[in-house]
């Protein structure tokens, strides 16, 4: 059985993020398919590196220089873009067209010679071949989630709506919750705080609500939660430019048929990466 190694700054048990939750479900899925062991970017080993057939580099702000060369030069390796981290700020939208300054780019090798980067939207497709035309890009369209959690989500797409609108606490800055919370002020509208460390129970307080406010303060490379609000039927107020989601034809759907579309997206996704891993 073909042995891949997954590359991580965090996992799903650590932080509650959405690409944690990405990789989550694409680490599950993929454990059926080969030997796979994960591994964190700061504990990874030249051993760790040298078992493996192939190697999937999530988020990796803390992979030193030495064991991206060392994956870079010795193993096949697919990178899974979560958010932008060949630009510096993090955030490639900043600039005009979205056109990275060449003293800004960073690991541009490391992209380059990555067998594939697979992205989450068309317009993170886009804007990452605009500034380093030489990487083989990927978009899969679309986040991923559990056969699971769809079934749940769809249950909760016909509950009754009892809420006007929340937003979502987070102390991550890029999620801009004091933002929101002064639109609400503002508007005089006293929303939801959806804050729950329990997955299922954030999603249905969500659920009970008729809209959604999101402001984010950087281009998400695709925004889950925006597209779990649609999935179970609220309205979305945000701001389209910032969403890799809204790049995508399904941001027009809503509910039964955004679930459907990302159901089957989902499965599309799963199957290039074992077409990428040669499983």
């Amino acid at each position: 059985m073909k042995k891949v190694l997954f590359v991580a700054d965090f996992y799903r048990q650590e932080l509650l993020g959405g690409a944690e939750s990405n990789d989550a479900n694409l680490i599950k899925h993929l454990s059926t398919r080969c030997d796979l062991v994960c591994c964190k970017s700061r504990s990874l080993t030249e051993k760790d590196i040298k078992n493996a057939d192939s190697v999937i580099v999530s988020n990796f702000i803390d992979l030193s220089e030495e064991f991206k060369n060392n994956i870079k030069d010795s193993k096949p390796y697919i990178i899974y873009e979560h958010d932008h981290k060949y630009v510096k700020t993090r955030d490639p939208s900043v600039f005009v067209n979205s056109l990275v300054p060449r003293n800004m780019i960073i690991n541009e090798d490391f992209y380059i010679k990555a067998k594939s980067v697979v992205v989450l939207s068309k317009v993170c497709k886009e804007i990452l071949k605009k500034n380093i035309p030489e990487a083989n890009v990927h978009s899969i369209g679309c986040s991923l989630w559990s056969k699971e959690t769809f079934d749940y989500i769809e249950e909760l797409s016909i509950k009754e709506k009892t809420e006007d609108l929340c937003i979502m606490k987070s102390s991550n800055p890029w999620k801009n919750y004091d933002k929101a919370l002064e639109y609400c002020t503002q508007n005089n509208i006293s929303p939801v705080e959806l804050e729950s460390p329990d997955y299922k129970m954030f999603l249905k307080q969500m659920a009970a609500c008729k809209r959604f406010l999101f402001l984010p303060g950087l281009l998400e490379t695709f925004s889950r939660v925006s597209a779990e609000a649609k999935m179970m039927g609220l309205s979305l107020l945000t701001t389209p430019k910032k969403l890799g989601f809204y790049s995508e034809e399904i941001h027009k759907l809503s509910g039964i048929e955004l679930i459907n579309e990302l159901r089957k997206r989902n499965e599309q996704a799963l199957a290039k990466f074992e077409e990428l891993l040669e499983l």
